[in-house]
């Protein structure tokens, strides 16, 4: 709960100075950038939360690293959260400024989880479909899961619809159980 309350307070405050010049999206972007190269770099991202690393030393290594791929504000913003300790937490503030970039856009996103790959006009179908259901824009994202063995999963908003195959199986599967009373 302190973790989400700390990333939203960060990044309510990285959001309103990002919109103030325009550039929401160009910020998403470069926190997508900087979240990437950790989550493919684990010794830096261990390094970054480290507590024996001194806080300089963590600024030169963030300098080196994303000096070229993001601009100043994201370069600052990434001191600051090592000036108070708090890059641990630089996931969550991510995520939280996903989150409040989307709900100003008026945008979903879902994650489909198929067997399959879907076709386009699947795609696109279940786009609309959502879209109107919701009233919002729709990013989708879709994901191949064989073990689902057929059928759909979506997910959004807190909402999952699973019409997996797997799922039903596994329906069955229950009611044929023998119960223990």
């Amino acid at each position: 709960m302190l973790n989400e309350s700390l990333a939203r307070r960060y990044s309510i405050a990285l959001y309103a100075s990002a919109k103030a010049k325009g550039e929401e999206s160009l910020q998403l972007k470069e926190l997508r950038i900087v979240q990437g190269v950790l989550a493919e770099n684990p010794a830096l991202r261990r390094a970054l939360i480290a507590p024996t690393i001194s806080r300089p030393v963590k600024k030169k290594v963030l300098q080196a690293v994303f000096g070229g791929q993001v601009g100043q504000r994201t370069s600052n913003f990434l001191y600051v959260l090592v000036d108070k300790g708090r890059e641990i937490y630089l996931d969550d503030i991510v995520e939280s400024y996903k989150r409040e970039f989307c709900a100003e856009k008026g945008i979903i996103e879902v994650l489909a989880e198929s067997a399959s790959t879907l076709e386009e006009s699947l795609q696109a179908e279940i786009t609309q479909q959502l879209g109107r259901l919701t009233g919002k824009k729709v990013k989708m994202e879709v994901v191949v899961r064989p073990e689902l063995i057929g059928g759909l999963v979506l997910k959004y908003s807190g909402y999952l619809f699973d019409g997996s195959v797997r799922r039903h199986l596994d329906n069955i599967h229950d009611l044929m159980a023998p119960s223990s009373i």
